[in-house]
């Protein structure tokens, strides 16, 4: 599987008053894919240290931090070190590597909070809800009294005091085992 970006052409665009990153994959207009851009990249900021928050861990390629927003108890955000908007900027090494950490911390999430299930999702596009220009996969775990239908919107739920993701960022990691890639 090789990436084909070659075929992929970029336009920053303004669309209302929203700035966009259009990716185009073809002559036809249906095939195109919208992305949000912004003077700056929160996840950048919390990799370069420049903003607090609640690591699990950080390894060469990617880390993980407690999402401010906690969906449940517990939930994670699983990021590229490397500033990558979408899916289809990533290569297949840092594809396994992501979903390598991503089996790690969920077997962590079950041995640090007794997690029953868990939601693993990413968005890519406007149109998929990507709210942040950075690639990430959201790690929810959940519980016998989670509501299985219920949907994550961030505007539903209060961000958590930084102590306490990072209380939880550490039951977490005491829970991880083997190396972070």
């Amino acid at each position: 599987m090789s990436c084909r970006r070659s075929s992929t052409v970029r336009r920053l665009l303004l669309i209302g008053d929203e700035r966009v990153r259009q990716y185009s994959f073809s002559s036809r207009e249906s095939e195109v894919f919208e992305i949000p851009v912004s003077t700056g990249c929160a996840f950048c900021d919390y990799l370069s240290d420049a903003e607090p928050c609640a690591f699990v861990i950080r390894g060469s390629s990617v880390s993980a931090f407690l999402n401010r927003t906690q969906y449940e108890r517990g939930a994670t955000l699983l990021v590229p070190n490397r500033h990558l908007e979408t899916i289809l900027d990533l290569d297949e090494g840092l594809m396994r590597d992501l979903y390598a950490e991503a089996q790690r911390l969920a077997h962590g999430m079950i041995a640090a909070f007794g997690a029953v299930g868990l939601n693993m999702f990413q968005n890519n596009g406007l149109r998929a809800g990507q709210t942040i220009s950075h690639y990430h996969v959201h790690l929810v775990p959940r519980y016998s009294i989670s509501v299985p239908t219920r949907i994550f919107r961030e505007e539903d739920y209060p961000h958590a005091p930084l102590e306490e993701l990072r209380k939880r960022a550490a039951e977490l990691r005491a829970a991880l085992t083997e190396s972070v890639v």
